[in-house]
């Protein structure tokens, strides 16, 4: 059986950018995401290239290694469904783009019945998972 794990950004970024406390296999999880991951990723690999934090050459290095990880990542669209779940109350405060990707690995869950893990290093959003049920890690 494949472990399913829903991964946010803050866990792609720790990795690319190699930063200490990432987690160090990804291989182990059947993973997802919403296609907001892409989004974030990219505008933080552009911000950090933008402020001179990367070299031209360090941040086409980590662009390309994302593109590498986003082809073993099942990216799900951003439906209204989960527009509107993410409008609606969890049971712990969180930030609007860390609602449309808690909304998604609900919907995602609900629909398969298949056990789900939540990899993520942002606190308020693992806070959120573990309120809705989800394990998370770190």
């Amino acid at each position: 059986m494949d472990l399913h794990a829903y991964l946010d950004s803050s866990v792609v970024l720790r990795r690319l950018l190699e930063q200490s406390g990432a987690i160090p296999a990804l291989r182990h999880w059947r993973l997802f995401s919403s296609q907001l991951l892409d989004v974030e990723v990219r505008r933080t690999l552009l911000r950090y290239h933008g402020e001179r934090a990367l070299t031209d050459e360090a941040f086409a290095r980590r662009l390309q290694e994302w593109y590498a990880l986003r082809d073993t990542i099942d990216l799900i669209p951003i439906s209204n469904g989960i527009i509107q779940r993410a409008a609606e109350p969890f049971p712990t405060l969180i930030r609007a783009l860390d609602a449309i990707h808690l909304a998604t690995a609900i919907g995602w869950a609900g629909q398969t019945q298949e056990p789900v893990t939540i990899l993520t290093h942002d606190r308020p959003l693992g806070i959120a998972a573990r309120a809705c049920g989800f394990p998370v890690v770190p």
